[in-house]
């Protein structure tokens, strides 16, 4: 089979790949779409220790059953899938903090989902897989991954019923939490964020857009409140300063969300009382959990969370480095990999022009 090789900085190539065998209970997905995440495209730019080349990189897969031996799934199964699982059984996870599992990826897709075939084991395939509804297209549902992951971090937070709700950060996972926070209560939705393109699909989920190029955010978020802030602030940028920013703008009693990956090494420094005497709540989250990854499978099969906006550009395996490239410089909103179209496709979507 073909799939998409992660060497070096800068470099992937397109080369042939051995199937990996089935054991008992394993399934082998035929992958129809793969997005690229922002953690594919911070590997290729600058690497992480928790990938040693050659590696395949992706895992946002949907995908068809090729072949099973999981009673649970049959041949021809259209299905959207996890791609790390906690193991149920440690500290963490009987504590109901699975995210932390030290054996998360222990079981997880492989090799990646930049191919054209991948082996789902046995614990993934009874529980981090989920069957798709008749009629849902996969575009629908590439999604899910990356959703899941904001429903964990708006669960760890906490979105009141009718509150005010302000996004920090227009990219993908900005964006997804715009409409997110809206299923889970959220009345009003402020986004913040430096990209026009990409403030631009905003302005279908939020309502109230800031471009942080020209406009004060502080003192516009001060008057969209009418001086009180935002109930909830979740800062989807890797910005310290954004960090510290949300926690002097949010309102006494609300809650700061820490959502996007910090470099090593960063400090926030803030004010402690507005913990201690305006009772602000500061918390984080990674990662999702197989109940998360299922309610955002809802989400989008119900259109809840929309994907058409979202989806800008389709490309071939052969064309990985390029969607990877463009997505360090944040050309377009959320690209797909389409393991089946032909080499060269570089395809504009319906809503991917700039």
């Amino acid at each position: 089979m073909r799939g998409s090789l992660f060497h070096d900085l800068g470099k992937v190539t397109t080369e042939e790949i051995k199937e990996e065998e089935l054991q008992e209970g394993d399934v082998q997905l035929r992958v129809n779409l793969c997005g690229v995440c922002g953690s594919d495209i911070k590997t290729f730019v600058r690497g992480t220790p928790y990938i040693n080349p050659p590696a395949v990189l992706g895992h946002e897969v949907v995908g068809t059953v090729e072949k099973s031996k999981n009673t649970k799934w049959k041949t021809g199964d259209r299905v959207a899938v996890v791609h790390y699982l906690p193991c149920g059984s440690c500290e963490y996870c009987l504590t109901g903090k699975a995210t932390l599992c030290p054996h998360m990826f222990e079981r997880k897709i492989s090799p990646g989902g930049f191919v054209e075939y991948l082996r789902i084991p046995k614990d993934l395939a009874d529980r981090g897989t989920f069957k798709l509804s008749d009629g849902i297209d996969f575009e629908q549902v590439v999604l899910a991954e990356p959703l899941a992951c904001c429903i964990h971090g708006i669960k760890k937070v906490g979105i009141p019923i009718g509150s005010t709700v302000q996004i920090i950060g227009d990219g993908p996972m900005g964006l997804l939490h715009a409409q997110a926070v809206r299923a889970y209560g959220a009345s009003t939705v402020i986004m913040s964020g430096m990209t026009s393109e990409r403030l631009k699909v905003g302005q279908e989920f939020a309502d109230h857009i800031i471009n942080a190029n020209d406009t004060d955010v502080s003192t516009k978020v001060d008057e969209i409140t009418e001086g009180k802030g935002p109930d909830v602030i979740i800062v989807a940028v890797a910005s310290v300063p954004a960090a510290r920013q949300a926690m002097e703008m949010v309102k006494n009693g609300g809650s700061v969300l820490l959502f996007g990956g910090f470099p090593k090494d960063s400090e926030l420094s803030l004010d402690p009382n507005r913990i201690h005497y305006d009772e602000v709540k500061l918390v984080g989250s990674v990662g999702s959990l197989p109940e998360d990854f299922a309610m955002a499978v809802k989400l989008l099969e119900s259109n809840q969370v929309k994907y058409e906006s979202m989806l800008t550009n389709r490309y071939s395996l052969n064309q990985v480095p390029l969607a990877l490239e463009r997505g360090s410089n944040q050309k377009g909103v959320k690209s797909i990999i389409d393991p089946w179209a032909p080499d060269g496709t570089d395809e504009k979507l319906k809503n991917g022009d700039e």
